[in-house]
C-alpha cells in the first residue's frame, strides 16, 4: 500500500511539472503559434480571448480619458470666467428675485414656523425670480452673473453659513 501511494505521489509529480512545464520558456502566444495544430488547444483559445478583452479595455479606457479630458479643459475655461454669485436672504415675501443681470441658480426656504402656515410649496422658477404659495417668513436666494463688469448687488448676505459643530467624543472607559 505505502509502494503505491509512493509510486501515486511520483507520477503525480512528474504530471504537475509536466504541465506547468509545456510552453518551456516560450510564451503563450510565442508557443501557441509556433505549431498551427495547437490553436485548438484550450490554452490558445482562453488566450486569444484574453487579448481581445485587454485591447477592447484598452481602447475604452482611452475613449474615457478623452472625455475626461475634455470635460476638464471645458471645466478650466469656465472656471476661468470672472463669475459672482451672491446670496439674498428676503424676510416675509412670497417671491424670491435677484438684482438686474443676475441669473437665479437657488431659491430655499429657511426659516418657518407652524403657526406662520409650516413648510411653503415652491409654486415656479424662472432665471430671475422663484414663487411660492404663500407668504414665507425667509427665503435665501442665490444669484450669479458672469462677464469682466459685474453689476451691483443688493441685499446681499455677505456672512459664511455657520460651521456646524461637532461634539467630542466623551471617553468610555
Amino acid at each position: 500500500m505505502r509502494i503505491a501511494s509512493i509510486i501515486a505521489a511520483a507520477a503525480l509529480a512528474l504530471l504537475t511539472g509536466a504541465c506547468a512545464n509545456r510552453t518551456g520558456d516560450m510564451t503563450i502566444a510565442q508557443w501557441c503559434s509556433a505549431d498551427p495544430g495547437r490553436t485548438n488547444t484550450d490554452i490558445c483559445k482562453q488566450h486569444v480571448d484574453t487579448e481581445e478583452v485587454r485591447s477592447s479595455l484598452g481602447q475604452r479606457i482611452s475613449e474615457v480619458f478623452g472625455v475626461a479630458n475634455r470635460a476638464q479643459q471645458t471645466a478650466d475655461q469656465a472656471m476661468a470666467r470672472d463669475v459672482r454669485c451672491v446670496t439674498r436672504t428676503l424676510d416675509r415675501t412670497r417671491a424670491g428675485t435677484c438684482d438686474p443681470g443676475y441669473t437665479l441658480t437657488g431659491c430655499t426656504q429657511t426659516r418657518f414656523t407652524r403657526n406662520a402656515g409650516g413648510m411653503a410649496i415652491l409654486r415656479s422658477v424662472s432665471d430671475t425670480e422663484c414663487r411660492f404659495n404663500n407668504q414665507v417668513l425667509e427665503v435665501q436666494v442665490r444669484c450669479c452673473a458672469m462677464g469682466p463688469n459685474l453689476p451691483p448687488a443688493t441685499m446681499v448676505s455677505d456672512t459664511a453659513p455657520p460651521e456646524p459643530q461637532t461634539r467630542q467624543p466623551t471617553p468610555t472607559s
